[in-house]
């Protein structure tokens, strides 16, 4: 299994739970935002970027993975209003390329990583698939 954002908050939580649960993740990471010391010391960590498409396609081939998750997305609020193009380019681009990568190595399964923050404050908790999203932040230009 491949962690991708492995070293960050809700990845590295991922990646305990799985190597708890006795599965052996790799985890790859750039470390922009992740620790080298939130990936337990015997969790293959790979310091790169998912964008790299060279690499993913050697990673994919050089092990066979059956599952990749993706939690190496940006989730800091004001990124995508300060600098569009830089959260455009991981979010959406990069996660493009380790998607083309996955299919081509025939990865099964694919896991992608998302935030509740698209149903702003919701009404009731739990959130349910039918709960209709609601912005709660300002956009650029918006209030």
């Amino acid at each position: 299994m491949l962690v991708t954002g492995g070293a960050g908050y809700i990845g590295s939580h991922a990646v305990l739970a799985l190597h708890d649960a006795g599965h052996r993740p790799t985890v790859i990471d750039n470390l922009s935002a992740g620790r080298r010391s939130s990936v337990p010391a015997d969790v293959p960590l790979i310091v790169s970027d998912v964008g790299d498409a060279r690499l993913m396609a050697r990673v994919l081939a050089e092990t066979r993975f059956d599952t990749i998750m993706h939690f190496a997305g940006s989730v800091v609020v004001p990124e995508p209003v300060a600098d569009p193009l830089s959260y455009y380019g991981n979010n959406t681009a990069a996660s493009r390329t380790l998607i083309e990568a996955a299919v081509n190595a025939r990865v099964p399964r694919f896991i992608f990583s998302s935030t509740a923050a698209v149903y702003g404050i919701p009404e009731c908790i739990p959130v349910t698939e039918d709960t209709r999203p609601a912005r709660s932040t300002p956009t650029a230009g918006r209030s």
